[in-house]
C-alpha cells in the first residue's frame, strides 16, 4: 500500500491567534503522519511542494509512484471564527474514498477536546463549483487514485488553531489510525511479539518454608516466581 500526502501550499491562510499559516502546519503534519505510518505496513510519499494540484502535477506524481490513496491535508476557515470540527471530502465514485473520509472525521473529532459543530462533516467533493468538484478530489480520481481531502479543523477559530499547532503528533496518530482502519493496513510486527511465555511448576511442597526457599533461589536466578496454595 502506497499513500500520497499532499499538504496545502496556502501560506496566505493565517492562523488566528498563532503566528503560523496553513502551508507550514500542513507540511509539519505530513511529516508527522509519515513518521507514525513507519510503524504500519505501507509506504508514504509526500508531495513535491513545487508541484501544483492541477492535472500533470501532484496527482500525476502520485500515479507515477504507484500510490493508491491521495490524501490532501488542509485546515479550514469560515463561520466567523466560531466554527469547529473536522471536515473530509470524498469522491462519490469510490466507496473507499468515503470510508476513509468517515474514519478521518471520527478519529480526529474524538482526539480534539473542542466539540465539532459541523452539520455535515463528510462531504461529496464533487458537489462544489456547480458539480465541477474540488481539484484535489477531481484530479486524483481521474488519475485512478482514491482521493480524500481532509480539513483538520478551523484555523480562523483561535481555540482550534491553537489546538492544531500544539497537537501535530496527536493529529498524525489519529489520521494514521483512521487510515489503518479504513484501508486494512496492519501495524508492523514487533520482534518481541514472536516470543512465547510459559508458566512452569517448579515444585510441590507440604512445608511452606521449602516453597519459599525455592522461590527465593528462582528469583535470584532472574526468574519470576510465586507461590500458590
Amino acid at each position: 500500500m502506497k499513500i500520497y500526502l499532499s499538504p496545502s501550499n496556502q501560506a496566505s491562510n493565517l492562523y488566528s491567534g498563532v503566528k503560523t499559516n496553513e502551508k507550514t502546519e500542513m507540511e509539519k503534519l505530513a511529516l508527522e503522519v509519515r513518521e507514525v505510518l513507519k510503524g504500519y505496513d505501507c509506504e508514504v510519499l509526500i508531495a513535491d511542494t513545487g508541484l501544483s494540484i492541477n492535472p500533470g502535477g501532484r496527482s500525476a506524481e502520485a500515479s507515477r509512484a504507484g500510490c493508491r490513496l491521495y490524501l490532501a491535508l488542509h485546515s479550514n476557515a469560515g463561520g466567523g471564527g466560531r466554527a469547529s470540527g473536522t471536515v473530509a471530502f470524498y469522491h462519490p465514485g469510490s466507496s473507499i474514498s468515503r470510508e476513509v473520509a468517515e474514519a478521518m472525521v471520527r478519529e480526529l473529532d474524538m482526539s480534539c477536546p473542542i466539540p465539532s459543530n459541523r452539520a455535515q462533516p463528510v462531504v461529496n467533493g464533487m458537489e462544489p463549483f456547480g458539480g465541477y468538484g474540488l481539484a484535489e478530489i477531481r484530479n486524483p480520481y481521474a488519475s485512478k487514485l482514491v482521493p480524500v481531502l481532509l480539513e483538520v479543523n478551523f484555523h480562523d477559530n483561535p481555540k482550534t488553531a491553537e489546538w492544531m499547532t500544539s497537537n501535530t503528533r496527536r493529529i498524525a496518530e489519529a489520521c494514521s489510525k483512521a487510515l489503518a482502519a479504513a484501508l486494512g493496513i496492519k501495524s508492523k510486527e514487533r520482534p518481541d511479539q514472536n516470543i512465547r511465555l510459559y508458566k512452569v511448576q517448579s515444585g510441590a511442597y507440604s512445608d511452606l518454608k521449602n516453597a519459599e526457599a525455592l522461590a527465593l533461589r528462582l528469583k535470584s536466578a532472574g526468574f519470576d516466581a510465586w507461590i500458590t496454595g
